[in-house]
């Protein structure tokens, strides 16, 4: 999805805009930089050096005491990353992330702190690349062998074949019974709950995704029907435990209950056997639904390869930190209409949020 927030402020900075990863990227003042939404706030990350080594903790709480717009800086090795206060309205936003990174370079600047890679702090050779759908600061042979090494470990995931899919059927057994535990769970509490689903189609992809290494094509029907025969177990056991309450006035009968199910609703009235079936089909409906999303969703997503590539042209020269200042650009930003982000992007509201100010 765009971000339109993102790109009016790379328009303001003059850096590139990532459509592909909704990313903001390049160089401002000297520094390498690049933005993203972590989908509650925006984030601003630098790599940076200070003598040849991480950067204070102390001076970065300093700094973000010293900038308004900034909420907090997290360290962590090299990688500096400030997250941008949310303001009023979305032109508020964006005012505070140009403002906060214009603070946030004159002060590296003014405290010798230099560009160098996200890695080791190497300060030489170094540009801005995206690695698997992520911008990130590297040296080029950096970038070339964690590139090779995702696509080694794709390749891998690939060519697993039929002890793969084994193994990802196995995962997505061991997934949706844990989903159906929670599942069991909700139902005990008296509710037949979209949750449940919500959580069991979540824990069976993800077992198999995680036991196969990737989420192949055949991993749609074998996760349905594991979500489905959970789901029956599940609505089963909650209801031979009704049964064994409501008969038995205790619990010791459950096994039972659930093993001749069938002989109890054939001895009693129509309206229990109504009542857990009418249980199985919402549950059904909830988890198969969801699920079905869930496990498409995943195909889609897993079958698309992150991009990686260099962002900026390889033969620019390593910028000299701090060696000159540029006013970002605002014009653009007096036609904000063209930017506005729905409001849904954002958390309204005084311009704080509950990060608090420190460097981890």
């Amino acid at each position: 999805m765009k971000s339109k927030t993102i790109m009016a402020v790379a328009e303001a900075l003059g850096l590139k805009y990532l459509e592909d990863i909704g990313e903001a990227a390049g160089i401002f003042n000297g520094y390498y930089l690049y933005i993203r939404y972590t989908g509650k706030y925006h984030e601003c990350c630098f790599s940076l050096s200070q003598m040849g080594n991480h950067p204070s903790k102390d001076l970065m709480k300093l700094i973000s005491k010293d900038i308004k717009a900034v909420s907090t800086i997290n360290l962590s090795g090299y990688l500096t990353s400030a997250i941008i206060k949310n303001g009023f309205t979305n032109k508020g936003t964006i005012q505070n992330m140009v403002d906060g990174i214009a603070e946030l370079v004159s002060h590296f600047a003014e405290n010798g702190l230099v560009n160098c890679s996200e890695i080791d702090g190497e300060e030489e050779d170094i540009s801005l690349y995206c690695l698997s759908g992520r911008s990130h600061v590297y040296t080029r042979a950096q970038f070339d062998s964690l590139r090779m090494d995702a696509d080694e470990k794709r390749q891998k995931d690939e060519s697993r074949g039929v002890p793969g899919i084994i193994l990802g059927i196995f995962g997505a057994l061991v997934g949706a019974f844990v989903g159906a535990i929670f599942v069991f769970f909700i139902a005990r509490l008296g509710y037949v709950s979209l949750y449940g689903g919500v959580i069991m189609g979540f824990t069976t992809v993800l077992g198999y995704k995680i036991f196969a290494g990737r989420f192949g094509l055949i991993g749609i029907p074998v996760c349905l029907v594991f979500m489905a025969g959970m789901s029956y177990l599940a609505n089963r056991l909650d209801f031979a435990f009704l049964l064994s309450d409501a008969i038995h006035e205790d619990f010791s009968h459950v096994i039972d209950c659930f093993q001749y199910m069938q002989d109890i609703f054939d001895a009693n009235d129509p309206q229990v056997a109504a009542s857990y079936h009418r249980n199985l089909y919402q549950l059904w409906a909830f988890t198969m639904g969801t699920g079905a999303l869930a496990t498409i969703t995943t195909y889609f997503s897993d079958k698309k390869a992150l991009p990686s590539y260099p962002i900026l042209n390889e033969s620019h020269n390593v910028p000299l930190a701090g060696s000159y200042t540029a006013s970002p650009d605002l014009s653009g930003l007096s036609h904000l209409s063209e930017y506005a982000d729905s409001s849904n992007e954002y958390t309204s509201g005084s311009g704080d949020d509950n990060t608090g100010t420190h460097a981890n």
